[in-house]
């Protein structure tokens, strides 16, 4: 069987592999040929005369020719060698103008700039042609295939089969490009990934059917790192510490768990009283014990090595009979009253608290002992939609089912050839086995096919529009849509619109957008596209230093993410204004946070929204998410948070640092310190640094006063002297702390709403943008701004956008791609 799915998957690397030769040959992943030439004598749309271009060549002529001209060539850019008449054909270099304006990269600090009013009508004029240029020759760009990241992967299996798995215990880590995980050119697969693919088919396959007589086995769970001492969300109320994890028994019978209860090492700090150890399946108690107190006290003085076993064996073997399935196995310890800590110190926590208390660090689960078969678990209801009652019915019953999960699995109506190598496999299977083990069989050869792995896209054998383009069939739009909103498959009302081909209708489509933002599958739109989109796993990669920031824990960090969820939902989801992610004053806190953001009043590990007082903290600006991560372990970041500012917010990144440049100095012990400030100072002497860092330092010592675990401070940490945030941006902005920041950044507000439709284009599309996409942006960006910048409307623009809905052909007019590339992708129909 692993050669027959080792040939499903060959055909998927074989295609992949044309569409890499086809690129390196003259194609493009991205877009189509290079635009038409216009007829002669006629000038082509966009261009400009010299007389209109007049005032805007003389900008470039007094504020950018010194460095890009025919003798420096900085950039290989000469502007005195560029024509008006020539924007359409010189489009790549007008809009990487038009983006270094934006950001004031360029006349680069310390030269002489522009007015903004001066900056504002280039931009404006120069989109206007370049806009008109694009009219004329629309290019949507092309994707050959794009195949499932181990997100959507996972959310495909768990909406199809009623499976939930963990996709990077399955499949090896995606390769990010354009700080996404779902862009095509890069989501290849290697033949060292084919035993992957076929490994995991088979593990999602074993839990969706379920074994009535599995081997035992072993799992091991570990708690995670949140503060022991308070209560954990999703276990019982009126318990403090301990785990939850959802396990998956595979049958149905008795299974023992071993409970893993922390007292000290050495010295036992968690018996000073006693602790009511308690286990719960799906919130029901099923175990209690205690652990601590005077006589365990006494034990472990006089007995330490027999006290040892006692307690461990006390929490061992404890035998449960469990039905198969996924249930919530939680452990906790029965909370007690904390008026009063009992520690001779103040706790450093500013919760409170005490640390002289037992905590749970894991739970083994081992069995099945003794099973007795299967119960009808969530996924076998989902899978087995009949149950045959003699042989002559198993066949049909087999189609159906298979038939079901390949229509959901490919995304499409599915035809006999689909059903094909399914059923041959549960034949395979059956001949040997149960009814059952040949549904898993076919279920492996579903999830091992390529037209599940794998988005794509067929041309039509002759394109009707000029130019090799093409309107994207109803239901591959009804995936792109699906991906884009969900990072799953369509369901079955979004399959059916699609396969009666009535979703590219303007009405039908808007329909169905709405309907999908207002599904709780949209929220992979936080955490998928707007996670990454503002790097908020970034805070994920700080341990921070323990002397300097002592009271930091697991807690905070995880509220910094439930708060970061929460926010984005309220604007994304709640189809807010999108430019109140800068402005916006209110946020969501629980206990924990609030004491962090010294927000009074609040208690309890309950997220509630509440409005903020202290404007430092408006908008994404003052979220301890994105303080944190750019920040270092033991001291904050400026050149990082400005960086995160041009490159998250604004999309102008600066320029790659030069080789061999040293690190920031850092203090030395003894010697005299200095402020963060100053030490940036030394570190930007040279004209070619300050190019970038004076334009990322003003704005990230603005925001100085938050420190690098997103607290509040008033001091310098190594000299003690008062931070200092002043300074002044690229266009003569003076700042004075982040509230001045937020108020220039919000000044274009336009271009957080652009930055946003590019970054969101992206993720929809699974492709890098490039000139030719922004004046399709842009009109976008138009459109919103008459819908008040709702994120809805954003969305909409995009999905009704040529880039959405149509495609270039692979070999089509100009595009230089070989038919092989549209022979070897048919075989994926």
């Amino acid at each position: 069987m692993a050669r027959q799915l080792l040939i499903l998957l060959a055909a998927a690397a074989t295609t992949l592999a044309a569409a890499d030769s086809w690129s390196a040959t003259g194609g493009s992943a991205a877009h189509g040929s290079a635009m038409q030439a216009a007829p002669a004598g006629a000038a082509p749309a966009g261009a400009a005369t010299d007389g209109e271009a007049k005032p805007y060549w003389g900008m470039l002529g007094e504020y950018c020719e010194t460095c890009h001209n025919v003798t420096d060539w900085a950039g290989d850019v000469a502007f005195e060698t560029m024509r008006p008449r020539n924007i359409p054909a010189d489009a790549e270099i007008w809009e990487t103008a038009i983006m270094k304006l934006e950001g004031h990269l360029m006349p680069p600090p310390g030269h002489k700039q522009p007015s903004q009013a001066a900056i504002d009508a280039f931009i404006a004029w120069m989109g206007h042609h370049l806009d008109a240029a694009a009219r004329d020759r629309p290019d949507p760009g092309f994707v050959v295939l794009h195949r499932l990241n181990r997100s959507e992967y996972a959310r495909s299996v768990q909406e199809m089969l009623g499976v939930e798995v963990d996709p990077s215990t399955l499949l090896p880590k995606e390769t990010e490009s354009d700080d996404f995980d779902d862009i095509a050119d890069v989501l290849k697969v290697s033949p060292t990934f084919l035993d992957q693919y076929i490994s995991a088919a088979r593990t999602v396959a074993d839990l969706a059917v379920g074994d009535p007589h599995p081997a035992k086995s072993i799992a091991i769970y570990e708690a995670g790192k949140e503060d022991q001492a308070f209560h954990i969300e999703g276990l019982p109320l009126g318990t403090r510490g301990g785990m939850v994890v959802t396990h998956y028994f595979p049958a149905d019978g008795e299974y023992d768990f071993d409970l893993s209860v922390f007292t000290g090492v050495g010295y036992y700090t968690g018996l000073d009283f006693a602790n009511d150890v308690v286990l719960t399946i799906d919130d029901q108690k099923v175990f209690e014990r205690s652990i601590g107190g005077a006589r365990d006290l006494q034990e472990a003085d006089q007995q330490p090595n027999e006290a040892a076993k006692d307690f461990r064996s006390r929490f061992e073997h404890i035998r449960v009979r469990v039905p198969a399935g996924p249930h919530r196995v939680g452990v906790a310890i029965v909370a007690r009253t904390l008026a009063e800590s009992v520690d001779w110190l103040e706790p450093l926590n500013p919760r409170g608290g005490n640390d002289r208390m037992a905590a749970i660090r894991g739970v083994q689960i081992t069995g099945p002992y003794h099973p007795t078969g299967l119960s009808e678990t969530p996924s076998r209801r989902r899978i087995f939609l009949c149950t045959p009652a003699n042989a002559s019915e198993e066949g049909p019953c087999a189609r159906r089912i298979l038939a079901q999960l390949a229509r959901e699995a490919f995304r499409r109506p599915v035809s006999d050839e689909d059903l094909a190598a399914p059923l041959r496999f549960f034949e395979q299977a059956r001949a040997g086995g149960s009814f059952d083990a040949g549904i898993e069989n076919g279920i492996i050869a579903i999830l091992c096919s390529p037209k599940f792995l794998f988005r794509t896209e067929f041309a039509p054998p002759q394109p009707q529009a000029a130019g090799g383009l093409y309107r994207v069939s109803d239901l591959g739009l009804a995936s792109r849509l699906a991906f884009f909103l969900w990072s799953e498959g369509p369901d079955e009302e979004l399959l059916d619109v699609a396969a009666a081909g009535r979703l590219h209708e303007p009405a039908v489509l808007e329909r169905e957008v709405r309907r999908m933002l207002a599904d709780p599958r949209a929220e992979s739109l936080v955490t998928e596209f707007a996670f990454q989109w503002l790097e908020v796993d970034g805070m994920d990669k700080i341990e921070p230093d323990e002397v300097e920031y002592p009271g930091f824990d697991e807690d905070l960090r995880s509220a910094y993410r439930t708060e970061m969820r929460l926010f984005l939902d309220s604007i994304l989801l709640g189809d807010e204004d999108v430019r109140e992610l800068m402005t916006a004053n209110w946020t969501y806190v629980n206990e924990r946070l609030a004491l962090q953001y010294h927000i009074p009043n609040v208690q309890g590990a309950q997220f509630r929204r509440v409005a903020l007082t202290d404007p430092a903290r408006f908008g994404l600006l003052g979220k301890g998410a994105m303080l944190m991560g750019t920040s270092y372990a033991n001291r904050t970041a400026p050149v990082l948070r400005g960086a995160w500012i041009l490159d998250v917010l604004t999309d102008t990144p600066p320029h790659a640092p030069p080789p061999a440049i040293p690190a920031l100095i850092e203090n030395v012990p003894g010697q005299k310190q200095l402020t963060i400030r100053e030490r940036m100072q030394m570190h930007r002497r040279q004209p070619s640094c300050n190019a970038c860092h004076g334009i990322m330092d003003p704005m990230g010592l603005a925001m100085e006063n938050f420190d690098a675990m997103g607290g509040w401070q008033v001091k310098d940490r190594d000299t003690g002297l008062p931070i200092d945030p002043q300074g002044q941006m690229a266009d003569g902005t003076l700042l004075d702390g982040p509230v001045d920041l937020r108020r220039a950044l919000t000044r274009n507000s336009a271009l957080l709403v652009q930055t946003l439709t590019k970054k969101l284009m992206t993720f929809a599309l699974g492709r890098t943008l490039d000139y030719r996409d922004m004046p399709t942006v842009r009109a976008i960006v138009r459109g919103a701004q008459r819908d008040d910048d709702r994120f809805s409307s954003i969305v909409l623009g995009i999905v009704e956008s040529p880039q959405f809905e149509e495609q270039h052909a692979p070999g089509g007019a100009g595009a230089g791609g070989p038919s092989l590339l549209t022979t070897q992708a048919a075989n994926l129909r």
